[in-house]
């Protein structure tokens, strides 16, 4: 009897299309499930623990630094309370870290960071019976509070500096045995000017309306980072108060671009490198670019981006498959549901073939809230980088000031370019990131196999210049709006596993697929978000509940700038059971 059980749930996880769990004893909290998306637990852990040089804050002074709200370590509950998944000890996580917490170096003196795992990945619940079920989603929209952890993280270094038994504490614990009153003055120094800048960053960027679980203003935080704080410019700063979601990963490789809105060319590894250097650093890389006496030439080494790591991740995303419906579907409604999707929906979201297994991603004003697009049309003043070498357009110079989006271009292809062709007297490391990028987009770039030899490419001049401006080509016009002068436009993707994006559109406003093809005006103008409990008919999560006390998210006629859940007006006019059957076929993308 026992065996048939074993043999049953294995069954029952296998049609269900989770990844089943090693036949065991059943246990009364069942174990975490994953969806079946093609990795191995091998390809999971590298994507959860592979730094890609993020410098948040030293390690040991993380682990030191205590709760306000509780007697208790900051990072005791592995930031569960906002929403980060749990990741067990192992050789590539010694630390139990949170899934995408990384550290950079060893505990004794390396730096906490972050990855894209950390926003990328989602964890839902169900039930069965009277058993809670858990399935990780790996690349999909994290539920986390972004924001109230890095409001909490600044608070209590703040009052940790400001109190004197609560610093002793801390310092006694960074320093271990080695503590002495001179040790921990000096501490209290070093640690006074992590949490000023830290502080101050936040309270330059941080909105008063907060993003809420889900979400937050990517591009306004890379923005500040690059343009205020990493090129020492007070005057750059902006509010960043134009909330998206995280995009879901699979797939991402296949676009031929990517961004909410449209703004990254995107096909070859060289690009997705280009785009996650832009990502890192946005989460506390850190980059301190110097002007070279000999203009208009700009040294961007001096940063802290891992490029080989990033290129590891992205091999891992390139191969992330969608993950499957793991509930029963109706096939009638699946069948009909096909012939709706064909008429209402396949002209933005099906897939539109390109060359090299590539698909078009249409970028389309929709009437939806225009916040994040006309965000990325902000000025900055340009600073050491003014006159640099800028892809935007390629062999232009970048003006003083500059649009922003051409700031972070001419740093991230910078950072690029020095990585791969360094100036004299340092050497190119075949072995690097970039390197490694190179090769395995020799092919498309150049019609050279990717197992040729790449040493010609960085040993003879003309075959570097050549390979040079078939990179600078690709990357041109980076960060940059498809149609700036257009209406608000988004990017409309593939919809395969869109059932584990939710909540909807670009800005996270519409809770599930059921209001998403409800008039906007009925649309609910608020709903509560962060729970991870799954609502398989509306297909999202449910939204009656939250583990947050600020968990709601006012999106209607009141809402905020951003926040609004208006546009895609698309299958709206439906009938009730037409709809569930759109539904339906979505499911099962």
């Amino acid at each position: 009897m026992k065996a048939f059980f074993r043999i049953l749930m294995f069954s029952l996880a296998a049609m269900m299309g989770i990844a089943a769990p090693a036949l065991a004893e059943p246990a009364e909290t069942p174990a975490l499930q994953y969806a079946r998306q093609g990795w191995t637990a091998e390809d999971r852990q590298v994507f959860y623990t592979t730094s890609q040089g993020s410098h948040m804050m030293p390690y040991a002074w993380f682990k030191a630094l205590r709760r306000l709200d509780a007697d208790a370590p900051f990072g005791g509950d592995h930031l569960q309370r906002y929403g980060y998944l749990g990741n067990d000890k192992s050789a590539a996580n010694p630390e139990a870290l949170p899934v995408g917490f990384v550290i950079d170096g060893d505990a004794a003196s390396g730096f906490l960071g972050m990855t894209c795992a950390a926003c990328h990945t989602a964890e839902i619940a169900y039930q069965t019976g009277a058993v809670t079920q858990r399935l990780r989603i790996d690349g999909a929209p994290a539920t986390a509070d972004f924001q109230l952890f890095l409001t909490e993280l600044s608070a209590a270094a703040k009052a940790t500096l400001q109190d004197s038994n609560r610093f002793q504490q801390f310092a006694r614990a960074v320093l271990g045995s080695r503590f002495s009153l001179a040790r921990a003055d000096a501490l209290k120094t070093d640690f006074a000017g992590w949490a000023d800048q830290f502080g101050a960053f936040m309270d330059k960027s941080l909105p008063a309306s907060p993003w809420g679980p889900g979400r937050l203003d990517a591009f306004g935080m890379i923005f500040n980072r690059v343009a205020g704080k990493d090129l020492g410019i007070d005057a750059n700063f902006k509010v960043a108060d134009a909330p998206v979601s995280y995009p879901f990963l699979w797939n991402a490789s296949r676009q031929d671009r990517t961004q909410w809105n449209g703004g990254v060319p995107n096909g070859l590894f060289i690009n997705a490198l280009g785009r996650n250097t832009g990502e890192v650093f946005g989460v506390f890389a850190d980059f301190s670019p110097r002007k070279l006496p000999a203009a208009p030439l700009v040294d961007y080494s001096r940063n802290s981006v891992k490029f080989a790591g990033l290129q590891h991740l992205e091999e891992k995303i390139a191969i992330l498959k969608p993950p499957p419906w793991p509930f029963a579907l109706k096939q009638d409604l699946v069948d009909r549901g096909q012939g709706l999707f064909a008429q209402y929906c396949s002209g933005c979201h099906a897939e539109k073939p390109l060359p090299h297994d590539r698909w078009l991603t249409p970028v389309n004003a929709v009437g939806t809230d225009p916040k994040a697009f006309s965000g990325a049309g902000r000025s900055s003043q340009s600073g050491v980088l003014a006159g640099a070498l800028s892809p935007n357009p390629p062999a232009s110079t970048l003006a003083n000031p500059a649009l922003t989006v051409d700031i972070l271009a001419t740093a991230v292809v910078g950072a690029l370019i020095d990585e791969a062709f360094p100036l004299p007297p340092r050497l190119a490391n075949p072995n690097g990131g970039v390197w490694q990028a190179i090769r395995k987009d020799q092919l498309e770039l150049l019609q050279i196999s990717q197992n040729a030899d790449s040493a010609l490419l960085l040993l003879d001049p003309a075959a570097r210049a050549n390979l040079k401006a078939h990179i600078a080509e690709r990357l041109a016009n980076m960060f940059r709006l498809p149609a700036p002068d257009q209406a608000p436009a988004y990017e409309s993707r593939v919809l395969h596993g869109i059932w584990a994006t939710a909540p909807y559109l670009h800005n996270g406003s519409v809770p599930n697929l059921w209001e998403l093809l409800t008039p906007p005006a009925q649309r609910k103008p608020s709903f509560m978000v962060g729970s991870k409990t799954y609502d398989p008919v509306n297909v999202g999560y449910v939204t009656d509940s939250s583990p947050y006390k600020d968990g709601t998210l006012v999106v209607g006629a009141s809402a905020a700038p951003g926040n609004s859940n208006s546009g895609h007006d698309y299958g709206t006019a439906l009938s009730d059971d037409d709809r569930w059957a759109l539904i339906e076929y979505l499911k099962q993308l």
